[in-house]
């Protein structure tokens, strides 16, 4: 009995022996486990890093073959075009206010101080600047003739010699201004003769005519100054009397 209660003993201790060797190992592949985890989880973070960083790479690289982003004034030029070819969506007597939401207002309430326009433009600092009509502006551009008389392409010269602007009217300026052609581009020979006209605001257009009606064979100069800038603007010459248009150019300011 005593031999069967030392082999009953024996048995129990190898059993608890084997337990404890069976939750020590567990343990230890529960370790082993979470650490092959961690390192797995540690490995893709890296990886995904790599990966975004390759992108990233790549992004700049394209961004730099790209060129310099185009700065305000191409904006406003490319804007201008394509006002020209799609029109403001108003009749000649209202102007746009531009924006989102189109909006017709009358263009005697440009510039006169109070925003009529909802977004404001109808007083911005760009749209009521005095530049194009400042004393000694001077614009240039080759006149090509297409009816009225028979004459060459020549030059022809816009130079701003004073200007009122009305504190009851701000809405235009009023100008004097001298007018130069070539009459023989061999020769050089240059008539000139003054001119009075105002600057609208709304329209962007500087409009002149002969101050003395038997100067200037009765044509006026009409420039719209719609390419997004006041350096630059398509001219007209026409009749005083009927308006009918009878040359063009492209001035530029100098």
């Amino acid at each position: 009995e005593q031999q069967q209660h030392l082999t009953m003993k024996y048995v129990l201790l190898a059993l608890a022996v084997v337990a404890g060797t069976l939750q020590l190992s567990h343990a230890f592949s529960r370790e082993a486990a979470k650490e092959m985890l961690h390192d797995y989880r540690i490995k893709n973070q890296n990886f995904h890093i790599d990966s975004l960083e390759t992108i990233v790479t790549e992004l700049e690289e394209e961004l730099e073959n790209l060129g310099d982003a185009p700065d305000h004034d191409t904006i406003a030029a490319l804007k201008a075009r394509i006002r020209n070819l799609e029109g403001t969506g108003c009749d000649e007597d209202h102007v746009q206010c531009g924006g989102d939401v189109p909006e017709c207002i009358s263009p005697l309430f440009v510039c006169d101080g109070q925003d009529d326009c909802k977004n404001g433009r109808d007083e911005d600092d760009d749209v009521c600047s005095m530049d194009p009509v400042a004393v000694g502006t001077t614009y240039t551009g080759i006149t090509s003739w297409s009816d009225c008389v028979l004459h060459d392409p020549h030059m022809t010269v816009i130079t701003i010699t004073a200007f009122e602007r009305p504190p009851a009217y701000t809405a235009r300026v009023y100008v004097r201004a001298v007018i130069s052609f070539e009459v023989d581009e061999d020769s050089h020979l240059v008539q000139s003769y003054s001119a009075k006209g105002y600057w609208d605001f709304g329209h962007h257009r500087l409009n002149l005519i002969p101050q003395d009606s038997t100067q200037g064979g009765g044509h006026g100069v009409s420039c719209h100054f719609n390419l997004g800038n006041h350096n630059e603007a398509d001219c007209k010459i026409g009749l005083v009397t009927s308006k009918h248009q009878c040359a063009a150019f492209h001035a530029k300011k100098v």
